[in-house]
């Protein structure tokens, strides 16, 4: 089987035994072929203590969110550029950033950028906030107020696709991942939506995702097969979605 890559993992670390929790991780994704992973940690505790260093091997690539009203976020992306994480996670609606906040956001992207990180925006949609916030909106704003390292909408920003489509025609540093997605959204207007964004851009700068757990990852990769066999995608854009739209962008930014 090819190689896939997963471009949104989730991982709750409790307890003592975490490298128990780790290994579990690695085997669930060993049995669906899963070569690497984005693994985002969008935990109160995970940057005190450290999950993020954790001795995860070649095969995780970890992320994780932070407050853009964080006194201490210089020394927070100092510690995570000395340990080489290079992704940086908001969410809108769980964090609570409202459209009066999206100036400080806007900041807070300037010292990423600062530090050459990454940024992933959650283009989720919904929430008692569906008309305060949203991902999409943020992220235009970010980028129009001069962000230019590479920033990830994850899930496809969901019925605001075509405003994602819209912004990565004006912007090659933006990227989407479409994890959570197709399950959720199956026999909606976003389906067809999606298929049509996904040609348009050439099945490029698209990567796939599970956003497991919340997603087990045998629906997610279920569902995407059934959603190429739909629009009779090629096995060749297929991979690329599944693997090598994700090494491209490592080779770009990381290596």
């Amino acid at each position: 089987m090819k190689e896939i890559i997963d471009a949104h993992l989730h991982c709750s670390l409790q307890g003592n035994d975490k490298q128990e929790q780790i290994k579990q991780l690695k085997s669930e994704m060993k049995r669906y072929h899963i070569e690497k992973g984005v693994l985002y940690f969008i935990d109160e505790n995970d940057f005190a203590e450290q999950n993020y260093a954790l001795a995860w091997g070649k095969n995780i690539i970890p992320g994780i969110m932070l407050d853009p009203h964080d006194g201490r976020i210089e020394e927070k992306l100092e510690e995570l550029k000395r340990r080489q994480v290079r992704l940086v996670k908001l969410l809108p609606y769980e964090q609570k950033l409202l459209y009066e906040d999206y100036e400080a956001v806007c900041k807070f992207a300037q010292k990423i950028q600062e530090h050459g990180m990454a940024l992933t925006i959650c283009g989720s949609y919904g929430s008692k906030y569906i008309y305060a916030t949203n991902g999409v909106d943020l992220a235009e704003r970010v980028l129009r107020e001069g962000f230019e390292n590479p920033l990830i909408i994850a899930h496809g920003g969901m019925v605001r696709i075509l405003d994602v489509f819209s912004l990565m025609q004006e912007y090659e540093n933006l990227y989407m991942d479409i994890s959570f997605t197709i399950p959720f959204w199956w026999e909606s207007h976003v389906i067809q939506d999606l298929y049509f964004v996904m040609s348009k851009l050439n099945y490029e700068r698209i990567f796939w995702g599970s956003d497991y757990p919340y997603h087990s990852l045998e629906e997610e990769l279920s569902k995407f097969d059934l959603f190429c066999k739909k629009y009779q995608i090629s096995s060749q854009n297929k991979e690329k979605i599944l693997a090598e739209n994700f090494n491209c962008f490592c080779q770009k930014y990381w290596e």
